[in-house]
């Protein structure tokens, strides 16, 4: 059995998922890296080797429950433990569009991935985590998912709006507070990030200097 602490990211093939998995790594664990292209995973794996760092490509289609048990069973039979869970990946699709324009398929394709994706996952995960003694999820938010913020006329973020994203993201928050209820009592910490603006696939011209 791996000896390192071992840590399993989504959407790990590019942007922050990559960015991620390369400062896990330089901290000396093992990174499994989720990607819905294994190529691309591959590829992304082979960079941060080159790195000098332990990394390894999972296939991961978060919208797929059965490539969510495929990557899950694979942990369990593979590496056999797991420390660390960053729920990345997450899709961005209506920007500008508002609530009573948005298209059906397109709330449902993104809380697919934004939510349904990260919870079904950490379900699966949570026996091994439970076993790790110092478990840690890391759910991967946004600040324009605060009701608060959304709910303050003066905030300088009201003229944002994304209804499909804010509205999962802001389910994903509450995800993250009823699973740090129930696995409290096991030392496993869970918790929503929000990273900031950052220039990756998902961000835009607006970006904030």
């Amino acid at each position: 059995m791996n000896d390192k602490p071992v840590a399993f990211i989504t959407g790990a093939n590019r942007g922050l998922g990559l960015e991620i998995s390369r400062q896990l790594g330089r901290k000396g664990m093992t990174v499994l890296m989720g990607a819905r292209n294994y190529e691309k995973g591959e590829q992304a794996v082979k960079m941060l080797r080159d790195e000098g760092l332990d990394t390894r490509a999972f296939a991961l289609d978060v919208t797929d429950s059965s490539s969510i048990q495929s990557a899950v069973e694979r942990i369990r039979s593979e590496i056999g433990k797991l420390d660390v869970l960053v729920n990345n990946a997450a899709v961005l699709l209506d920007i500008g569009v508002q609530p009573s324009n948005l298209e059906e398929v397109v709330l449902r394709s993104t809380f697919e991935v934004n939510f349904f994706g990260p919870y079904l996952l950490t379900q699966q995960l949570v026996p091994l985590l439970k076993k790790s003694g110092r478990g840690r999820i890391v759910n991967l938010s946004t600040q324009v998912a605060s009701l608060n913020q959304l709910a303050d006329p003066n905030s300088p973020l009201k003229e944002g709006i994304c209804p499909a994203y804010q509205t999962t993201k802001t389910a994903l928050n509450a995800m993250t507070l009823v699973f740090a209820k129930e696995l409290n009592a096991f030392g496993v910490k869970v918790n929503s990030v929000c990273p900031g603006w950052v220039m990756t696939d998902m961000g835009h011209d607006d970006l904030p200097d």
